[in-house]
């Protein structure tokens, strides 16, 4: 089977805890090696863990895992469970007989918030399920509970107009053994937009399919945050830190384009980047002499193209693998998913 996920590329293991009763979960990304980590946060909420290392102007900018967690703020306390996991598993730096794991990672406000408290040992049940399989897609893991176009209520406010999303993939290969791959959960506020402008899914209507942002004066919402999370891997050498930052802005503009409003000031969008450092010289003869003298960063912009393209299939991955959960203060009380919503 051709996988087309993260764990495609070398030394990536993925693996999910999943609560259907409690519509929350977490998602674990981890690496046999350390490799290069950068990342970009373009909504106004964004709740990440331990991402300063990753900054601009910092010396130290490789990792050894991410995870993405339901729960809101709470989520974040996946990441003791998670670290505790993979010093247990001898996973990360060394200094005698101390082990520091380098874990980053982010977090989105789900349904399950709504449910009850969110519990730190999803991470560690996530972590346990690492595996090499192609990652499974949809209401699974971090995107148990997520859902989008939430940016007006229902029948006076009373219901939720949103539908599911969950995690979805997505790979782009390109000559010369080139791939990115990118995972995504996507819990946007937004609707979700295909290439031709009109919506897959998003804001339901009580007259009509779907509501429009731009129709919308009033925002109406009971959500605090709504956040779309990105992990792109690549498995092309970049060399510098600068460099692999262009391929999260590049990142973004796959968020843009699938997600329309995105980046707002209740979002926490972000992007992380990391890759496997294979391919030395991802270009041939003739790219050389595109590249010199007059675009330097040529490679970089031809992997940022096809970053983008792989974070816009990998949202509409996340819309396509969802499935339609009841919930009781939704319209007519179900979340319901593309297929089934007609």
């Amino acid at each position: 089977m051709d996988n087309r996920t993260l764990t495609a590329l070398k030394g990536v293991r993925v693996g999910h805890s999943t609560h259907l009763d409690k519509l929350t979960g977490c998602t674990v990304v981890i690496f046999d090696e350390s490799y290069p980590v950068v990342y970009k946060s373009y909504g106004g909420a964004p709740g990440t863990f331990n991402t300063d290392k990753f900054k601009s102007g910092t010396s130290f900018y490789r990792g050894n895992g991410l995870f993405i967690a339901g729960g809101s703020l709470t989520g974040l306390m996946s990441a003791s469970e998670i670290m505790q996991a993979m010093i247990e598993n001898k996973i990360g730096s060394r200094d005698a007989k101390i082990i520091n794991p380098a874990l980053t990672g982010a977090i989105v406000f789900d349904l399950g918030t709504r449910i009850g408290q969110y519990n730190p040992k999803y991470g560690r049940e996530a972590f346990d399920n690492l595996s090499k399989d192609p990652v499974k897609n949809g209401n699974i893991g971090a995107g148990t509970g997520v859902s989008v176009g939430k940016f007006q209520y229902l029948e006076n406010g009373k219901s939720s107009g949103a539908m599911k999303s969950g995690v979805g993939s997505a790979r782009v290969n390109l000559g010369h053994r080139i791939m990115i791959c990118a995972l995504s959960v996507v819990n946007a506020i937004g609707n979700v937009v295909k290439p031709d402008g009109s919506i897959l899914a998003g804001n339901r209507d009580e007259n009509k399919k779907f509501k429009n942002f731009e129709e919308t004066t009033e925002f109406v919402t009971q959500d605090e945050t709504n956040t779309t999370i990105t992990i792109v891997g690549t498995n092309v050498d970049l060399k510098t830190r600068e460099n692999y930052e262009k391929l999260a802005h590049w990142g973004s503009n796959g968020q843009v384009r699938a997600i329309n409003p995105v980046h707002t000031s209740v979002d926490g969008d972000t992007v992380f980047v990391f890759s496997t450092e294979e391919i030395k010289e991802p270009l041939n003869s003739m790219g050389k002499y595109f590249e010199e003298p007059h675009w330097p960063l040529f490679a970089v912009d031809i992997i940022g193209n096809a970053v983008t393209k792989a974070v816009q299939e990998s949202i509409y991955d996340a819309c396509y693998s969802a499935e339609t959960i009841k919930f009781k203060q939704g319209y007519k009380g179900i979340i319901p998913s593309v297929k089934d919503y007609k």
